[in-house]
């Protein structure tokens, strides 16, 4: 049994390798980054959707405010001149108003917590962002120059080797000799 578990794990090893080569980790890391992209696009559409509700909020509440204004000055018009029913009614009105002005004032006060601390982690992400596109990119160079490197390394052969062969420098000292000895120079 412990044989076929060795031959298996040393299976899985060979597959697993295999993988780890065919995977290009440029590839992958520029994968990453369009997904990173993707998250930071979605959340910035976020604050600016939270931006647009707020300003819809601003304008409800000064809406509210103004017709309270308005209220006001129908509400002393109708107690100067004794019409408590129409007061009533005015100031019903004019209470229902300040419930939903205190219930937008609230909203409005979650939402621009909730803005900022949405910008806050959009800023420190779109750092992170940077910085590792940044990276990315020098680690891309880097394996390009490496890839290259190699390859001409590989094209050169053992001609353009930088260590010579024993039988290469044997064959320039016999070269060099001869010449020596024809002619006095190299």
């Amino acid at each position: 049994m412990g044989i076929m578990t060795r031959m298996l794990r040393l299976c899985k090893a060979d597959v697993n390798g295999v993988m780890d080569q065919l995977e290009d980790k440029g590839l992958l890391l520029k994968q990453y980054l369009r997904e990173m992209e993707t998250s930071l696009g979605h959340k910035e559409r976020q604050v600016s959707a939270l931006a647009q509700r707020l300003g819809r909020l601003t304008g409800q509440i000064g809406r509210h405010v103004e017709e309270m204004d308005k209220l006001e000055q129908d509400l002393t018009l109708a107690v100067e001149k004794e019409k408590d029913d129409i007061a009533r009614m005015l100031i019903r009105r004019r209470r229902a108003l300040e419930t939903a002005c205190s219930h937008l004032e609230e909203q409005m006060e979650t939402m621009t917590q909730e803005k900022t601390q949405l910008s806050e982690t959009l800023a420190h992400q779109r750092l992170q962002y940077e910085t590792l596109k940044a990276k990315a990119g020098s680690f891309c160079r880097q394996a390009t120059d490496r890839f290259f490197d190699l390859e001409s390394h590989r094209s050169e052969g053992a001609i353009y080797s930088a260590n010579p062969s024993d039988e290469e420098i044997e064959l320039e000292l016999l070269q060099r000799k001869e010449a020596l000895q024809k002619g006095g120079t190299l």
